[in-house]
C-alpha cells in the first residue's frame, strides 16, 4: 500500500504521540513502584499568615533528654498556645505563653519513655488564625551514644591529677561537639576556681570551668547523705538532662563520667518502677592502656570498655573504694605522709560541706544559679 506524504506525516504524529504517552506512563509507574513504602511526604506550602516558630531544644534531637521542657519563640504575637505529644506519654503536657506573647515553653510532667520517637504538636493562635507546628525528636535510651573518651594521662609521667579535667573534656565534647582544651589545659585553667585546697579540681572548679568553656553548660554539684541517693540522683539527672553526669568517687579524689545505667527507670524520681542494677561509666584513668601509666594503681584492672562505657554492678559500685565505697573525705593523706584539708573553705557554707557526703555534678539547666554554688533544683 502506498501512502501520500500527508498520510505519512499524520502517521508520524500519531506514533510520536503514542511514544510520549508510553514514556510518561512508564515513568509514572516506575516512580510509583520505587517510592512504595517510603515514609517521605511532600512538604506542604506555608499557610497564609503562618508564624515562624522556632524551638530551643538542647540536647536535640537524636537522643534528647527524657525530661521534655523546652522553649519556643514566634516572630509574631501569639494569643494562645496548646500542645499534644504523640505517642501519649500517659501524663500531662502543656504549653505556656509569657507576657511578651512572643515566646513560651512546652513541657511534660514526667520522664518520657526511652529510645522513643515523639512528635510535639504545638498549635499557636495569632490574629491570622490557628496554626499547628510539629517538633520531632527521639529520646535517649539507657546509655548515651557517641560519648568520646579522653585520657587523663596526656603526659604519661605526670602525677594523676587530671581525672576530673579529662572528664570535663569528655562532657564538653559531648554537649557542644567542640574540643577546645586538653585535660592539662583544663586542669591548669580550672585550679583558680577551686574553693578548697584540692591539688586537682574540686566540685566548684569543675562546674565553673564547664560553664566557662561553653555558656550552655549549667553544671552544679549536689550532695547526698547516702550512696544510694547519690546513685539514684545521678541516673535521674542523666535521663532528665540527656547529658553525662560526673560522679566524685574514690573518697573525693576521682571523677568518672556516668553515661548510662542498667535496670529500669519510670516516670519520676521516686517511681516504684525504678530498679537500678548497675551503672555505665567512662573512666579517664582506667581506660588508659598505655603501659607507661600502668604503675598508677596497678591493683585496679584497666579495660578498653572504660573508653566506651564500662558496666559496673551496683554491689561493686557501692562497695569498691574506687567508686562509692567511701564518702568524700577531708583531710586526705598526701604522698609524703602529711594531711591536707580539701573541704570547701571559703565560708559560703558551714563546714563540713563536702566531707562525709556523696557528691555528683549534673547539668540541671539552672542558668541563674552561679556554678560556684550548690545545685538547688528539687525533684522530691
Amino acid at each position: 500500500m502506498r501512502y501520500t506524504r500527508a498520510e505519512r506525516v499524520a502517521q508520524m504524529v500519531v506514533v510520536a504521540t503514542a511514544l510520549v504517552f508510553a514514556v510518561t506512563a512508564g515513568g509514572f509507574l516506575f516512580r510509583g513502584g520505587r517510592d512504595n513504602g517510603s515514609q517521605a511526604s511532600p512538604t506542604p506550602s506555608a499557610a497564609p499568615g503562618m508564624p515562624d516558630v522556632t524551638f530551643n531544644h538542647d540536647p536535640c534531637c537524636a537522643q534528647a533528654a527524657r525530661y521534655f521542657n523546652i522553649t519556643w519563640q514566634s516572630n509574631v504575637r501569639v494569643s494562645s498556645a496548646k500542645v499534644t505529644v504523640t505517642p501519649d506519654p500517659g501524663f500531662g503536657c502543656e504549653a505556656t505563653l509569657d507576657t511578651t506573647s512572643l515566646k513560651g515553653t512546652v513541657s511534660c510532667a514526667g520522664l518520657l519513655k526511652g529510645a522513643t520517637d515523639y512528635v510535639a504538636r504545638l498549635v499557636v493562635t495569632t490574629v491570622a488564625g490557628s496554626f499547628p507546628i510539629e517538633h520531632k525528636f527521639k529520646t535517649m535510651g539507657d546509655k548515651l551514644a557517641d560519648v568520646k573518651w579522653f585520657t587523663e594521662f596526656e603526659d604519661p609521667v605526670a602525677d594523676p591529677l587530671a581525672c576530673a579535667a579529662a572528664s570535663c573534656r569528655i562532657i564538653q565534647n559531648y554537649t557542644t561537639g567542640k574540643d577546645p582544651m586538653t585535660a592539662q589545659q583544663i586542669l591548669d585553667t580550672g585550679k583558680q576556681f577551686n574553693k578548697s585546697r584540692d591539688p586537682g579540681l574540686d566540685p566548684v572548679a569543675i562546674a565553673t570551668i564547664l560553664q566557662r568553656m561553653d555558656a550552655r553548660n549549667h553544671y552544679h554539684y549536689y550532695r547526698y547523705d547516702t550512696r544510694d541517693d547519690a546513685t539514684g540522683a545521678a541516673v535521674y539527672w542523666l535521663l532528665r538532662s540527656g547529658k553525662p553526669v560526673m560522679v566524685i568517687s574514690l573518697a573525693g579524689q576521682h571523677g568518672p563520667v556516668l553515661m548510662g545505667f542498667q535496670g529500669a527507670y519510670g516516670t519520676y524520681y521516686d517511681d516504684p518502677a525504678n530498679n537500678i542494677t548497675g551503672v555505665i561509666v567512662e573512666d579517664p584513668q582506667r581506660g588508659d592502656l598505655d603501659p607507661r601509666t600502668a604503675s598508677h594503681r596497678p591493683d585496679k584492672p584497666r579495660a578498653a570498655d572504660y573508653q566506651t562505657g564500662h558496666l559496673i554492678a551496683l554491689d561493686e559500685w557501692n562497695r569498691d573504694e574506687w567508686w562509692l565505697g567511701f564518702p568524700y573525705a577531708s583531710p586526705i593523706k598526701m604522698p609524703d605522709g602529711s594531711f591536707l584539708a580539701v573541704d570547701r573553705n571559703d565560708g559560703v557554707y558551714p563546714m563540713p560541706h563536702w566531707a562525709g557526703k556523696f557528691v555528683i555534678l549534673v547539668d540541671d539547666g539552672d542558668a541563674d544559679n552561679p556554678p560556684d554554688r550548690e545545685g538547688r533544683v528539687k525533684f522530691r
